[in-house]
């Protein structure tokens, strides 16, 4: 069956001083039999330029990875409105992107306010999902930031990242349950706390994503132990970031 990580990252991390290359996420998906991913940037230093470099990386690794490798724009909300228009428009338009992900720790930028909405509105536009970071970095990545965007934006697809983690869960599911067009991916999650996402909002809410390379076995093992069917099984390995992201599988 189809696996496909919906979160993975590319280049170095300014704010988290991370760093995983090229090498590092084939070698893993390869060890790991990972088909494809959505693969976003980490949090560059804070200028267009380097923005755009990083979206320009993750360009051409998807080309040549071939096939179900997708590209996701992280892109500092606070940026003059028009240079993060235009670049999220390259994104989709010129470089195939998929998605935006909004990180209210590494941004500063609370996912309801001004800036954090604007993004919701090129989204819309633009068609793409959006996906937001949540847990780490309250009370700007408490999930709830997302309500204001679920209600005024009901035709823009949202995935709660990391499921609002282990201690703010609960919103995160609330969320996901309330509205048609919220999705939920539980990675870092513990184990207890993933089954009680899964239940509650059904695997068809619900997707594999690992954030790192290292994570990726764990976070396969985690669904594998929690769900038996096969059909459930591969909903959340697949299904549900192909219908979050309105990805062409070829």
């Amino acid at each position: 069956s189809m696996i496909i990580d919906a979160h993975a990252h590319l280049g170095h991390d300014y704010v988290f001083d991370e760093e995983i290359t090229e090498e590092e996420l084939i070698t893993q998906y390869r060890k790991d039999h990972v088909d494809g991913a959505i693969i976003q940037p980490f949090i560059s230093r804070p200028y267009i330029e380097e923005t755009k470099a990083y979206h320009n990386r993750i360009a051409e690794f998807c080309d040549a990875g071939k096939g179900l490798f997708y590209g996701m724009a992280s892109i500092n909300p606070h940026f003059k409105d028009e240079e993060v228009y235009d670049e999220l428009k390259r994104c989709v338009k010129e470089l195939g992107f998929v998605g935006v992900k909004i990180t209210p720790i590494a941004h500063a930028v609370n996912p309801a306010s001004k800036d954090g909405m604007k993004i919701f509105d090129m989204a819309r536009e633009l068609k793409i999902t959006v996906m937001v970071h949540t847990g780490s970095g309250a009370p700007f990545s408490d999930p709830m930031m997302i309500l204001p965007a679920a209600k005024q934006f009901p035709d823009v697809k949202i995935v709660i990242a990391h499921a609002g983690t282990d201690l703010l869960k609960s919103e995160a599911v609330f969320l996901t349950k309330t509205y048609d067009q919220i999705y939920i991916e539980p990675s870092w999650l513990g184990i207890s706390a993933t089954k009680a996402v899964i239940e509650s909002c059904g695997v068809n809410k619900v997707m594999f994503s690992s954030d790192h390379p290292r994570n990726v076995p764990m976070e396969l093992l985690k669904y594998r132990n929690l769900i038996s069917d096969s059909e459930d099984l591969e909903r959340v390995l697949s299904g549900t970031v192909i219908e979050a992201f309105e990805l062409k599988t070829k």
